[in-house]
C-alpha cells in the first residue's frame, strides 16, 4: 500500500498545482517546515492513516537530518553556481544537471520518510482528521487544503 514510488507519484501530482507550491514554499521559507514531510502527512491522510504527535516528531527529525546533511548543502552549492558562474559556457547543462540531482535528493528524502513510516504501528482512522495539523499552524493547513481543491 505505502511505497516510496506511490508517494513520489502522489507528491509530484500534488506539487504540480502552483497554489499548492506557493503554500508549501511559504511553509518552508517562512516557517522552516519540510515540504516532503508536508506532502507525506497529506498522503497518509488520503490513505486514512492517522499519525500520533510522536510519530510526526520522529518524521520531522528524519527530515531535518536529511535536510542538514544532504539537501541544504547541495542547495547552497547550486545557488553559488547560479550566482557566480552564470557566464560559464556550459552553464545551462550544468544547471540542468544540478537540478536533476537535487530532485533525486528530494526523492531520497521521501524514501527515508516512507521507510520510517512503514516501521510505525499504523492504524486506519475512521474519523475525519488531517495529519498536517500535527505539524503546521492551522491557517497553513487550511490554505494547503484549499489550494489542493
Amino acid at each position: 500500500m505505502l511505497s516510496p514510488d506511490s508517494f513520489w507519484r502522489y507528491a509530484c501530482d500534488v506539487y504540480r498545482n502552483t497554489q499548492v507550491q506557493q503554500v508549501l514554499l511559504e511553509c518552508q521559507d517562512l516557517h522552516s517546515k519540510n515540504v516532503n514531510l508536508c506532502l507525506l502527512l497529506d498522503y497518509l491522510t488520503t490513505h486514512s492513516i492517522q499519525l500520533t504527535e510522536q510519530q510526526v516528531q520522529a518524521l520531522a527529525a528524519c527530515a531535518a537530518d536529511t535536510d542538514k546533511t544532504l539537501l541544504h548543502p547541495y542547495r547552497a552549492t547550486r545557488q553559488q553556481v547560479k550566482k557566480r558562474f552564470d557566464d560559464y559556457p556550459e552553464y545551462a547543462a550544468l544547471r540542468t544537471s544540478l537540478l536533476s540531482t537535487e530532485l533525486e535528493l528530494e526523492k531520497l528524502q521521501q524514501h527515508c520518510l516512507i521507510e520510517l513510516v512503514t516501521g510505525f504501528d499504523l492504524k486506519p482512522s475512521v474519523q475525519q482528521f488531517s495529519n498536517l495539523e500535527l505539524y503546521l499552524p492551522k491557517q497553513l493547513v487550511t490554505r494547503f487544503e484549499h489550494a489542493k481543491t
